[in-house]
């Protein structure tokens, strides 16, 4: 296979997370001239940029340089304005609770929701070291889900150990409270899920709320950290659905901690690597202090490209156009220490820009693409005899995908291989994320934004076709 190889041990022998890499650094080897269906890059000629460079510039000039240590002098008023909205919109009959929680969070940011989980889980242990003084802290963590979490952890050096619960496809990969309330042991001290989840894209809604509230409360009534990953919150279609809001199923903030970013739901905003966390207070300067000594800073461009994509979010919730008044929210060092802002003249800028007007076509259009994306593969795979099953609730852009068992491979890491050298095609096994090798379950993940829907079925047809050849055992 590759030339270009990480790890020289079997796939077996390595962790998930260096199995998802190894992989990768399988698929985008350009010598192999891979027709990869898994690439989490949105399709510059498919998807329109929200803002632009130019019109950056334009707004107002940027001094880059150091920020403050995690980002909360420039963002945090920001963060609590559309956490707030967002609370409200859900659930406007707890709007007294809600500016409570809001106006009581502890807030922070950090150079994607990778680095912003990374200074949580630390935090935590570094509170829980203090509060109980645990020699082998535990965290519970869930597949299958993106394993980027289990890998911070083993790079710990013991400090803390990783906690599997492996879900149920009938639960649509999704933990439920006895599945958590069965690994809790007296050495846990955080639980983390992701909802809508990666890769299966199931969310808790509807009558399956109730588990998600039953979580909290089993969390909290132990004293453990609940950690949730909310990175494709705004991928939910058709929009009107609605979002489970995790601090619209408790009244205190103790234990609970919400990590959000824009990399998947917002064209090409990946690389500006940005992300906050909302939530208990208690581990504010213990992140602050992890993720400056980490990190440093974050990149003064990164944070106006996501401040504004933050603000232009908050008014499509409230449904208000950008006003004067909220220019203050920019003037807290954002595009630089010594860059002082005249709010009139911002806003001016902002107006003359057309940039709100500019963010909603762009951003609607970015959505229509992936929901027709979404529903196109859907009805292909519904349809097929080669994949006979698939999570996807509507949700996001990656697809979950079960082969036909019939088909027998001893694990997908061979049916990964067979696609390599017989159709040339390049897809992630649901390995990396956890789910366990068994003859009978060969899943694997495909990506929505990295190329034409049309190409994406039409690779899909490639794999069937060299199914449809092969013998049934």
């Amino acid at each position: 296979m590759s030339n270009n190889s990480y790890y020289k041990d079997k796939f077996e022998n390595l962790e998930m997370y260096q199995r998802l890499i190894q992989y990768w650094s399988i698929l985008f080897d350009r010598r192999e001239s891979m027709n990869i269906l898994d690439n989490m890059n949105f399709n510059v000629h498919l998807f329109p940029e929200i803002f632009t460079m130019d019109e950056i510039s334009a707004l107002h000039q940027i001094e880059p340089g150091y920020t403050s240590p995690d980002g909360y002098t420039e963002m945090n008023a920001l963060i609590r304005r559309l956490e707030l909205a967002r609370l409200l919109q859900n659930a406007p009959q707890r709007a007294e609770i809600s500016h409570r929680l809001v106006e009581q969070a502890g807030i922070g940011c950090g150079n994607g929701c990778t680095n912003v989980m990374n200074g949580v889980i630390n935090s935590i242990l570094k509170l829980k070291q203090v509060e109980k003084g645990l020699e082998h802290p535990e965290v519970i963590l869930i597949l299958p889900n993106y394993t980027v979490y289990a890998a911070q952890l083993s790079n710990l050096n013991d400090k803390a150990t990783s906690k599997y619960v492996y879900t149920q496809r009938e639960n649509n990969y999704l933990p439920t409270s006895c599945e958590i309330r069965n690994a809790i042991t007296p050495s846990t001290v955080a639980v983390i899920i992701t909802y809508p989840n990666n890769p299966a894209q199931s969310t808790y809604e509807g009558e399956n709320v109730r588990e998600l509230q039953q979580i909290v409360e089993l969390c909290q009534a132990n004293e453990i950290f609940l950690v949730v990953d909310n990175i494709y919150q705004d991928l939910i279609f058709p929009k009107s659905r609605g979002f489970t809001e995790i601090f619209n199923l408790t009244d205190k903030l103790d234990y609970v901690i919400k990590v959000y970013g824009c990399s998947k739901d917002t064209p090409f905003y990946s690389g500006f690597r940005t992300g906050y966390w909302f939530g208990d207070p208690r581990i504010d300067e213990k992140y602050k202090y992890f993720i400056s000594s980490m990190e440093n800073s974050m990149n003064t461009h990164s944070l106006v490209y996501f401040a504004l994509n933050l603000y232009f979010k908050y008014k499509l919730l409230t449904g208000e156009e950008p006003a004067l008044e909220d220019m203050k929210l920019f003037d807290q060092g954002l595009f630089g220490w010594s860059q002082n802002v005249d709010e009139h003249l911002l806003f001016k800028k902002m107006q003359e820009l057309k940039l709100f007007a500019k963010y909603q076509s762009r951003i609607q259009l970015s959505d229509n693409i992936q929901a027709d994306a979404l529903r196109r593969v859907t009805e292909y795979v519904k349809g097929s005899k080669v994949f006979v099953d698939y999570t996807n609730q509507q949700i996001g852009n990656v697809f979950f995908i079960k082969v036909n068992p019939e088909y027998r491979f001893d694990n997908d890491d061979e049916f990964f291989k067979k696609l390599f050298y017989e159709v040339n095609c390049g897809i992630l096994p649901g390995n990396v994320f956890g789910i366990l090798q068994r003859p009978d379950e060969i899943w694997f993940r495909i990506t929505l934004i990295h190329d034409r829907v049309d190409n994406i079925i039409r690779y899909l047809s490639k794999i069937e076709d060299v199914f449809a050849h092969s013998a049934i055992i």
